[in-house]
């Protein structure tokens, strides 16, 4: 045999035999508005539809959104644990990947619920946790003002951070953490989330992120980014803000894939 043959041959041979990158996964966060009407659910299930994420955190979840959702994208999302409520404590996590156990937990010192799962991707682990933070124009009483709700509740996002980081200090899977934060990445809760190890989505490559909130249901421009996507053991490969849909917040999606093991 010609030796230009036999090295073609082992090109071919050293090509097939080298071990192919895993596909990334895709996340996304959407806190799909309470209030939305009919014609708005819809606008918002083509946005997810369209993108088709393997894991999906859904906020301000209503019992007409879920079942909205079930109708249309149920078979697709057949990992789905749904707990909507009527205004804005509904939560969702739903995946395309087998959920091994899934848990509803106040997000301390607040009640307002959180969702994480222990997921099954591509033969690895790894817990999402699902989370809407204090809203910083929220009232406690009817005589507050709102520069004192404000203050108030950057105070509480700050310990709901702290909460969340402590809860989640001793886990050894990789985190995927995502959801309405309610404020920027200075603010408290997101130097919290930072100081304990979680990465931003929009900081990796091929990032086209920014402002979320108000969103596709107002001709108002979008003024703060406060929905993100963060992970800790993950890396991120891209990640967008997804300008359409039916509610008062745009959309987040980024794709991540499992660190690497590091050499000893």
């Amino acid at each position: 045999m010609h030796a230009p043959l036999l090295a073609v041959l082992a090109l071919v041979s050293a090509h097939a035999d080298a071990p192919h990158p895993a596909r990334p996964f895709k996340a996304m966060t959407y806190n799909v508005l309470y209030e939305a009407p009919a014609e708005d659910v819809e606008k918002s299930l083509d946005v997810i539809e369209k993108e088709m994420p393997d894991l999906l955190c859904l906020r301000e979840l209503t019992p007409g959104f879920a079942q909205a959702f079930r109708k249309r994208l149920g078979k697709q999302y057949p990992h789905t644990v749904l707990a909507p409520r009527k205004g804005t404590w509904g939560v969702g996590i739903a995946s395309r990947h087998p959920l091994l156990r899934t848990e509803r937990f106040p997000e301390k010192p607040h009640r307002l619920p959180a969702m994480e799962a222990d997921v099954k991707l591509g033969g690895r682990e790894l817990k999402m946790v699902c989370v809407h933070l204090m809203a910083p124009g929220a009232k406690h009483s009817p005589s507050e003002t709102l520069l004192e709700s404000l203050e108030k509740n950057a105070k509480l996002r700050e310990r709901q951070g702290e909460a969340l980081m402590k809860r989640y200090e001793k886990e050894e899977k990789p985190l995927l953490l995502l959801g309405d934060m309610n404020e920027g990445r200075q603010a408290a809760a997101m130097k919290a989330f930072a100081a304990a190890g979680f990465v931003h989505s929009c900081d990796g490559p091929k990032a086209s992120c920014g402002n979320t909130w108000p969103g596709a249901n107002t001709a108002l421009p979008s003024v703060v980014e406060i929905d993100h996507i963060l992970g800790r053991g993950l890396t991120f490969s891209e990640a967008r803000v997804l300008r359409s849909g039916g509610s008062d917040h745009y959309p987040v999606r980024a794709f991540f894939g499992f660190e690497q093991p590091r050499n000893r």
